[in-house]
């Protein structure tokens, strides 16, 4: 099952990951899929062409940001012979040695198009968007591309201190990690 698929509206979610929206409780209101390839649209290549055995620079990936109050999940994967790795928020490691030991980097090996592999997925909330660097390994030039596949929720915050205390108390909630990789 697709790790973003299990939310579904009239769900309850408590987001953790970041301390503007740590122990808060939202209402799951609306989904929809979401679907982003860098560079696919003029005037938005977040990539420029890169030689063989050099890197680019950490590029913004600002279009899949969610809007206010909407929360939004995604698989990424690569085609190319690049190895790619990402920062979540913009200009905080999101893997490598540091954090997750056999996670440095993605390729497409690990992540390709015909089996996008989940444990990379992330959880975004509005001003959380991916920074991604490439490293060219092939023999040739070219220009990097990333593809994003996932949903978008649309989320109203529970505010009644009461109602949050309720739904905590059922432990009818989903926990939604921002960021990170899944270690499962």
């Amino acid at each position: 099952m697709i790790l973003g698929s299990e939310i579904k509206p009239g769900f309850y979610v408590m987001l953790t990951g970041d301390s503007i929206v740590e122990d808060k409780v939202f209402y799951v209101k609306d989904k929809e899929g979401s679907d982003y390839e860098t560079g696919r649209t003029t005037g938005t290549a977040e990539f420029s062409t890169v030689a063989s055995g050099s890197s680019t620079s950490f590029k913004n990936v600002d279009r899949i940001e969610p809007d206010k109050e909407q929360v939004a999940w995604y698989s990424w994967y690569v085609r190319d012979g690049a190895e790619y790795q990402m920062k979540l928020k913009a200009g905080t490691i999101r893997f490598g040695p540091q954090q997750e030991p056999n996670v440095g980097f993605i390729d497409n090996e690990k992540s390709g198009p015909t089996d996008p592999n989940e444990k990379y997925g992330f959880w975004l909330f509005n001003d959380w968007f991916p920074s991604v660097q490439a490293n060219n390994k092939t023999p040739y030039t070219m220009t990097p591309k990333v593809y994003f596949e996932g949903f978008k929720f649309d989320v109203q915050e529970i505010k009644d201190a009461s109602e949050v205390e309720r739904i905590k108390a059922s432990g009818r909630y989903s926990i939604l990690v921002l960021g990170g990789v899944s270690k499962t």
